[in-house]
């Protein structure tokens, strides 16, 4: 007797399905799966870039207070209207439906996948365990081993959880970390490439204080390549199921408006922030002048960032900001206003009360302190604030954790201001 309810036990076990399982056709009746995942991510896209613009116009004192940017500035300093960024965002999601269309596994895959017998699939699973475990530990610790995958001796349970939980975590995580790859290292060519940067990439840098409805807008090669491959990719090296593809490409989807809505709010209002932190105030920092250069990782994490030199916290940028020269009130350069495809002629920068004019080669030094040579020839107030942009200077290093900015950093202003076909001065 003892022996049969075991039995049924297991085989209970190996049956059952998980909540977020449907053995149906299709997710929705009306749709199937592969579909599905094609078009769930584009109305995520509008209808989480319409609730941020909702928030834009409404401009409710509770939201207001985590706003980046002031209102006044999308028109004021974005080179590119809304027509234009919506129009552009549409063409790229037609493209990368057609790439979706091709790549992407068919309605017979998508069945199989769903009506496969998974009470085997865990039934081999589990033996896969005992016989692995056995080779661990002789038999009176091998239970033990088990336990430490879900609480429980019984490798059934143990095998059940991992196919139903643990292999499904460990593909998206997986497939997080190869977007992330992805895009850092394209990212990182479209910037460093003279000719990427002025062809293509300098087309979402027109966005220079950024919003949702723009989180897609690019040149249509670079969202093939960027956006649309890296997420086919990310799908396929995981292996996962087409339904699978529905969570991922709709999520990476929402995480890629709300890195660009322009809202700066707390873990407990954007609770992403606890798991991600590659969120819209980290992103940002690379849409402004100063941090071109800075935090190329997306969607997900920044430790590539970390791993070669290129992150800075907005904390510390707007440290390095303080830290750097002053303009004179109502100012703004060139760069600002046309963003970074556009050179300046010229800048200013206020070293105590006195204003200096600068060539625009000289702006990325703009932290720089004044030569001594210089100094020695002005009056004791000039040398007085020239100490103090040293001081200033030292400041800057420390945040940066370098001496050298140019040869750490990836390149220099000047650099990103002839990618896009002006003469530096």
């Amino acid at each position: 007797m003892a022996a049969i309810n075991a039995t049924a036990s297991a085989a209970s076990t190996l049956s059952h399905h998980p909540f977020y399982f449907s053995p149906t056709p299709s997710v929705i009746p009306a749709i199937s799966d592969k579909y599905l995942s094609l078009l769930l991510p584009i109305i995520t896209y509008w209808s989480a870039s319409l609730a941020y613009h909702a928030l834009d116009v409404l401009q409710l004192p509770f939201t207001e207070k985590y706003r980046i940017h002031e209102s006044k500035e999308l028109t004021s300093k974005n080179r590119v209207t809304v027509t234009r960024v919506i129009v552009m965002v549409a063409i790229q999601q037609f493209i990368q439906t057609v790439l979706g269309l091709l790549v992407l596994e068919d309605d017979a895959t998508g069945l199989k996948q769903t009506f496969a017998d998974h009470a085997q699939n865990v039934a081999d699973l589990a033996h896969v365990i005992r016989s692995f475990v056995s080779h661990l530990a002789p038999p009176s610790t091998a239970p033990s081993l088990i336990r430490l995958l879900d609480g429980t001796k019984d490798a059934n349970r143990a095998a059940w959880w991992l196919y139903w939980w643990g292999i499904p975590v460990a593909q998206f995580w997986f497939a997080f970390f190869i977007m992330d790859a992805w895009q850092y290292f394209w990212h990182r060519a479209f910037h460093e490439s003279r000719f990427l940067y002025r062809h293509f990439h300098s087309h979402h840098h027109r966005l220079y204080v950024p919003y949702a409805f723009g989180a897609l807008y690019n040149h249509p090669v670079e969202g093939l390549v960027l956006d649309s491959a890296g997420a086919a990719l990310s799908h396929f090296l995981s292996r996962m199921t087409v339904r699978q593809g529905i969570v991922f490409f709709t999520f990476s989807t929402f995480k890629t408006v709300s890195d660009h809505g322009g809202y700066a709010f707390p873990w407990y209002l954007d609770p992403l922030h606890l798991i991600f932190p590659n969120n819209a105030e980290y992103h940002d920092v690379h849409h402004q002048m100063r941090g071109l250069k800075y935090n190329y990782s997306q969607p997900f994490f920044v430790h590539f960032d970390s791993l070669f030199g290129t992150r800075i916290s907005a904390e510390d940028f707007r440290a390095l900001n303080k830290s750097g020269a002053k303009r004179s009130p109502g100012s703004r350069s060139k760069e600002e206003k046309s963003g970074p495809a556009t050179a300046s002629s010229s800048g200013t920068e206020e070293v105590g009360k006195q204003e200096v004019s600068l060539p625009a080669g000289a702006q990325a030094r703009a932290v720089s302190a004044v030569k001594p040579s210089h100094a020695a020839q002005n009056p004791p107030s000039l040398r007085r604030s020239t100490r103090k942009a040293e001081v200033e200077t030292d400041v800057t290093d420390k945040i940066l954790g370098q001496r050298d900015l140019d040869a750490k950093l990836t390149c220099t202003i000047e650099s990103y201001i002839a990618k896009a076909g002006a003469t530096v001065a």
